[in-house]
C-alpha cells in the first residue's frame, strides 16, 4: 500500500515523514531551493542556520525555468517513522540527462559525503551503476536527516523524484530494462534483416530502412540514457550528440529519404525527389540556425517541422493513390513520426500529464513506426511480387504462342524440304541422263580440239602480221588531230572523273603504303587509298604531276594532253582565253611537263599523254 505524507514543519522547513508502504513519488513538493549565483558555495555554508531563510519552496517541478547558468541547490529532510525495520530506502531522480548532479550524505560527525556524477562525468562514478541517478539514504527507523542535492543543468527540465524501498527499486529497474531490452531487442532483429536484404536484393530502399532503424536507435538512447551506460560509459562528451534536436533531426531525415525511395518503387517522380531534396535542406537549415544563430519557441519548431514533413508526404500520397494503392500502414506509421516530433520536445509540449508516460510514450510510437514501416514494405514486396507473377504469366502465354508459331513454321518447314528432297531427286535423275549426253558431246570436242588446234596454228601467223601493221596503226593514232578542250570536257567533264582516272591510273598494278609498307586499304574521299594497317591517308594526286595544283585539275588535264599532241600548237596566249587562266600559271604547268617528259625521256611518237601524268617533281 502506498502512503504519502503531509508535510511537517521544523523551524519553517518541510519534511518529508516515512510512514510504511514501498515507493512514494512527487518528493519534490517537500522539497525546496537555493540559487548559487556565483557557483562557489560549499555545503558547509549551506547547511548552516544562516542559510535557512534563503531557501525557497518548489512551486514547480522544473523549479525554475531560467538561472541555467547557476548552480541550484536542493533540501530533502525525511523522517522515518516505518515501522519495518528492514527496509533500506532508495532516494532517485529520473532526470538522467541532468548535467552535473552531486549528492551530499549526512555522516554522524556532521560532515557529509559526497558523490559526484551526471551527463557530463563518467558513468563509472555513479555509486550505484543505474541509468538514473540513485543514492542509498541509510535512514533507520525513527530516524531524521537533511540531505543537500547540487544540481547543474543545459535546459528546465521537469524533476521526477521518488523515495523506494529497495525491492521496489529492484522490482522496477527489472520490469524497466526488460522491457526496453525487448524494445532495443526487436528494433535490432530488424535492423540485421534489412542489411541482410541490403545484402541479398542489393537494393537502397532497405538501405534506407535500416538507417531509419539506426536513428529510431539512437534518438531512444536519447530519451533513456542507455547509450551512455552501455555503449560509451567513459566518455560523456558523446552524450552531447544524444541531444533531442539532433536525434530528431537524424530521425526526420532518415525517414524522408526512405519515404522517397518507397514511393519511387511504386510510381518514379521527379516532383517527389525534388520536394523531399528541398525538404531536408529546409529541415538542415532550421536545425542549424536553431542551434546557432536565433532560438526559435518550442511549438513553432514543432509545426515548422511537420510542415515541411507534410508537404513530400502529401505528394508521396497523391502518388500512391494515383498508382491505386492503399497503404495504410505507410500512413500510420507517418502518424507515428509526427508524434515522435512532437513528443521530442516534452518540455513545451507534454502529451501526458505524468512525466513518465510522457517520457517513454515516444518508445512504444518509435516500435510502432517500425513496425508500420515493415509492414509497407512487405506489402511492397508483396505488390511487386504480384507484378512479377503477371509479367511471367504474360511471358509465359507469349513462350507458348511463340512455341505454338514454331510448331508450325517447323511443319512447313518439313514440307518443303519433303517437296525440295523429291525435286532434287528428279534434277538428279535428270543430271544421271545429261552426264551421258554430255560424255557423248566431249567425244565430239575432242575431235573438234584438233581442228581448232589447227585452227590456231594458223591464226598465230596471222597475228605477228597484224603486230606489226598495229605499231605503224599507233605511230599514226599518234599524230591525229587532236580535240578542242569542249570535246576533251565530255571525256573529262569534271574533278571526280579526273581523280577517278587518277585513280585507276596511279593503282592499277597494285597499291602498297608509303608509311608501313601495307598492301591492304579502304576507298577513301576523292577516290584517295587509307591504309588498314597505319590508317595513311594517301590521294590520287600525291607523287604525280598534279601534285599541290592550284588551279582545277581538269584544265591541267587537258594542257598535259594537247603537250602530248604534234598536230596542235597553241600559243600561250590562246590556251590562257581557252581555259580561262592565266598566261603564267599556263606557262609554269606546261614547263611543269616539260620537266617531265625530260626526266622520263617521254617520246611524243610512241608514249601517250597519260604516261606523264605519274611523274613526280618533286
Amino acid at each position: 500500500m502506498l502512503f504519502i505524507s503531509s508535510p511537517c514543519f521544523a523551524m519553517g522547513e518541510k519534511t518529508f515523514v516515512i510512514k510504511g508502504g514501498e515507493d512514494y513519488d512527487n518528493i519534490i513538493e517537500y522539497m525546496d531551493f537555493l540559487v548559487d549565483p556565483n557557483n562557489d558555495l560549499t555545503v558547509n555554508q549551506i547547511a548552516e542556520n544562516n542559510f535557512n531563510g534563503a531557501f525557497r519552496p518548489i512551486l514547480y517541478n522544473n523549479i525554475l525555468y531560467d538561472n541555467l547558468e547557476h548552480d541550484v541547490w536542493l533540501r530533502l529532510i525525511v523522517k522515518n517513522n516505518d515501522i519495518v525495520q528492514d527496509h533500506s530506502w532508495y532516494f532517485e531522480s529520473w532526470g538522467f540527462d541532468i548535467n552535473q548532479f552531486t549528492f551530499y550524505f549526512p555522516n554522524p560527525d556532521g560532515t557529509y559525503a559526497v558523490n559526484t556524477s551526471g551527463y557530463d562525468f563518467p558513468f563509472g562514478q555513479r555509486n550505484i551503476k543505474h541509468k538514473n541517478f540513485n543514492y542509498l539514504l541509510d535512514l533507520r527507523p525513527g530516524e531524521q536527516k537533511t540531505y543537500y542535492f547540487k544540481v547543474r543543468r543545459s535546459y528546465p527540465l521537469a524533476f521526477n523524484l521518488h523515495l523506494r524501498t529497495n525491492e521496489k527499486f529492484i522490482e522496477h529497474t527489472l520490469n524497466e530494462y526488460y522491457f526496453l531490452g525487448i524494445y532495443y531487442g526487436v528494433l535490432a532483429l530488424i535492423l540485421v534483416f534489412n542489411l541482410y536484404l541490403v545484402y541479398k536484393l542489393k537494393d537502397t530502399l532497405y538501405l534506407y530502412f535500416a538507417g531509419l532503424i539506426l536513428a529510431c536507435i539512437w534518438f531512444s538512447f536519447g530519451r533513456d540514457g542507455l547509450g551512455f551506460q552501455y555503449l560509451w560509459p567513459n566518455y560523456p562528451n558523446l552524450n552531447y550528440w544524444t541531444k533531442g534536436n539532433i536525434t530528431q533531426f537524424a530521425v526526420v531525415i532518415a525517414t524522408l529519404l526512405f519515404s522517397n525511395r518507397f514511393v519511387q518503387k511504386y510510381s518514379a517522380s521527379q516532383l517527389m525527389l525534388k520536394a523531399t531534396i528541398i525538404a531536408i535542406i529546409l529541415k538542415g537549415l532550421l536545425f542549424f540556425t536553431q542551434d546557432s544563430f536565433f532560438h526559435i519557441e518550442g511549438r513553432l519548431y514543432i509545426g515548422l517541422t511537420i510542415f515541411i514533413m507534410l508537404v513530400p508526404f502529401c505528394i508521396g500520397l497523391r502518388l500512391l493513390l494515383r498508382s491505386k494503392i492503399y497503404s495504410w500502414s505507410y500512413i500510420f506509421a507517418n502518424a507515428c513520426l509526427f508524434l515522435i516530433i512532437i513528443n521530442s520536445h516534452t518540455i513545451v509540449f507534454a502529451l501526458f500529464e505524468d512525466q513518465v508516460i510522457n517520457w517513454y510514450f515516444v518508445h512504444p510510437v518509435i516500435f510502432m513506426e517500425v513496425v508500420l514501416f515493415s509492414l509497407s514494405i512487405f506489402n511492397q514486396i508483396k505488390f511487386l511480387q504480384d507484378q512479377y507473377q503477371t509479367v511471367s504469366e504474360e511471358r509465359t502465354l507469349a513462350l507458348e504462342e511463340k512455341n505454338r508459331l514454331a510448331d508450325e513454321l517447323n511443319n512447313k518447314l518439313q514440307q518443303k524440304v519433303k517437296e525440295r528432297t523429291e525435286k532434287i531427286e528428279n534434277m538428279a535423275t535428270d543430271l544421271a541422263n545429261k552426264n551421258v549426253q554430255l560424255q557423248t558431246t566431249n567425244l565430239k570436242l575432242q575431235e573438234l580440239n584438233i581442228q581448232v588446234n589447227q585452227i590456231n596454228d594458223y591464226l598465230r601467223k596471222n597475228n605477228e602480221q597484224l603486230r606489226t601493221n598495229m605499231e605503224e596503226v599507233t605511230k599514226n593514232l599518234a599524230l591525229m588531230k587532236g580535240l578542242d578542250f569542249e570535246s576533251f570536257k565530255n571525256v573529262f567533264p569534271d574533278k571526280d572523273s579526273c581523280l577517278q582516272f587518277l585513280s585507276e591510273l596511279k593503282w592499277k598494278h597494285k597499291y602498297i603504303c608509303k608509311k608501313c609498307g601495307y598492301n591492304k586499304y579502304a576507298e577513301a574521299p576523292n577516290h584517295g587509298r587509307r591504309c588498314k594497317n597505319c590508317n595513311y591517308f594517301e590521294s590520287p594526286t600525291v607523287d604525280t604531276l598534279f601534285h599541290k595544283l592550284k588551279f582545277p585539275i581538269e584544265k591541267a588535264f587537258y594542257i598535259l594532253y594537247l603537250s602530248n599532241r604534234k598536230d596542235v600548237e597553241l600559243t600561250l596566249n590562246e590556251l590562257s582565253e581557252i581555259l580561262d587562266l592565266r598566261r603564267e600559271t599556263c606557262w609554269a604547268f606546261k614547263n611543269k611537263i616539260s620537266q617531265a617528259m625530260e626526266k622520263v625521256g617521254h617520246n611524243k611518237d610512241l608514249s601517250g599523254w597519260e604516261t606523264l601524268a605519274l611523274v613526280h617533281l618533286e
